[in-house]
């Protein structure tokens, strides 16, 4: 029987420079590179590093934890693109390359003598794929973007709130970083086989809040079609009662109930042991359910508040309720269907220790999941990729790094 095919190979052969800092675009070259690319990623001591490098408790920069999560299984490069011959070297390499992947702020390759027609000139086919926060034109484009204002900016925050807040609370989810890494690849595999089809490369305007803000479409639609502004509305639902979020037993331990039809209704009052409730007028149907929400969530956190939330989880699914535990980090890593998937990559040695993150949400079935790869160390490829790849010999890359080029 023939070995199965591995999910690390499906991109092999597909180079991609990576220009990448924090999050979404060094997280979307990990995932190229998870999937067979060859991902290299260019800094320099010299002003051009990636942020998250410091993110860490050790005065090794090669040992952030941050870091390493969203760069798995990247090459590295050092080279001073603020020096004319690390400008020429990554256009070199540019055009030995399928795509460059790059996160910077708008303009900032351009003031580099990188700017797209540079990099056309060494490869006419490259594909050039940018995620800046708010895009490369427009009167905002040059505003410096993470992902908390990001989500502000979007309406995430003001919308990912209870009713009557004093302020926006929102979320610690940097959505726009998680959109954002996500599409890139998708957009990057259709412009390579759009290239495939054409011979032509394209440039790529990713605009991590657009991408985001299609999460909030049916706010958008209500302002466009009924003229309300949408606000927010935390746990309530316009088609559900109950649907909520109700204490368990044990220290900050909860569980969401949502109750779309009458069926279910009829259901949850077994559940309970409370016949009655079907017979009360008061939760006849689903508008009076809906009037009288905050008594029935106090009937329904009277019974919750007596077991476990994965007791309560399982009882109600069991029932054909939709429920389940509002899980914190420690379920996460501990929940038998996460773990039952593999959903997990476990490093018994790094600069960290030994750690595990979120392998990938997708199953290819009929194929096998090869062990990912730690980052490179700073620097670590740059010799091989100067020397195999652009092919300068040992002096001149020697020369080069006492000239502080290659740093």
């Amino acid at each position: 029987m023939a070995p199965l095919a591995s999910t690390n190979r499906i991109l092999e052969g597909v180079r991609v420079i990576a220009l990448t800092n924090g999050y979404a675009g060094p997280y979307a070259g990990r995932l190229l590179a998870q999937f067979g690319a060859e991902v290299i990623k260019v800094e320099s001591m010299k002003g051009g590093l990636d942020t998250f490098r410091q993110f860490g408790q050790s005065p090794n920069i090669d040992a952030a934890p941050r870091f390493i999560e969203c760069n798995l299984g990247i090459r590295s490069l050092t080279v001073n693109l603020k020096h004319p011959v690390g400008v020429r070297l990554l256009k070199e390499l540019a055009g030995r390359s399928d795509a460059v992947l790059v996160n910077y702020r708008p303009r900032v390759l351009e003031r580099l003598g990188l700017g797209d027609e540079e990099i056309r000139k060494a490869n006419p086919g490259i594909i050039i794929l940018k995620l800046p926060g708010l895009g490369q034109t427009g009167p905002k484009s040059w505003y410096g973007t993470w992902g908390f204002n990001l989500s502000a900016f979007c309406g995430m925050t003001y919308l990912w709130n209870h009713p009557g807040q004093p302020r926006p609370i929102g979320s610690q989810g940097v959505y726009p970083d998680h959109v954002g890494f996500i599409l890139a690849p998708t957009v990057l595999v259709a412009a390579l086989l759009h290239r495939r089809r054409t011979g032509r490369g394209v440039s790529i305007d990713l605009a991590q809040v657009e991408s985001t803000a299609y999460t909030l479409g049916v706010s958008y639609l209500e302002v466009s079609v009924n003229g309300r502004d949408p606000q927010p509305r935390g746990n309530q639902d316009p088609t559900a009662a109950p649907h909520g979020c109700y204490r368990c037993e044990g220290e900050d331990r909860w569980c969401v109930v949502s109750v779309k039809t009458d069926e279910q209704w009829g259901k949850l009052c077994r559940v309970l042991g409370r016949d009655d409730l079907m017979a009360d007028s008061r939760f006849a149907d689903f508008p009076a359910r809906s009037l009288n929400a905050a008594v029935l969530d106090g009937i329904i956190e009277e019974w919750t508040r007596s077991q476990s939330a994965e007791e309560v989880m399982k009882r109600l699914q069991a029932a054909g309720i939709p429920a389940g535990v509002v899980q914190n980090a420690v379920d996460l890593v501990k929940d038998p269907q996460l773990r039952h998937r593999n959903y997990f990559e476990r490093f018994a040695s790094s600069p960290i220790g030994s750690f595990e993150v979120p392998r990938s949400a997708l199953e290819f079935r009929g194929m096998t999941d090869d062990p990912l790869a730690l980052p490179s160390a700073l620097g670590k490829d740059t010799d091989s990729i100067l020397h195999d790849l652009l092919g300068y010999d040992h002096d001149t890359i020697n020369q080069w790094r006492d000239e502080e080029i290659l740093t």
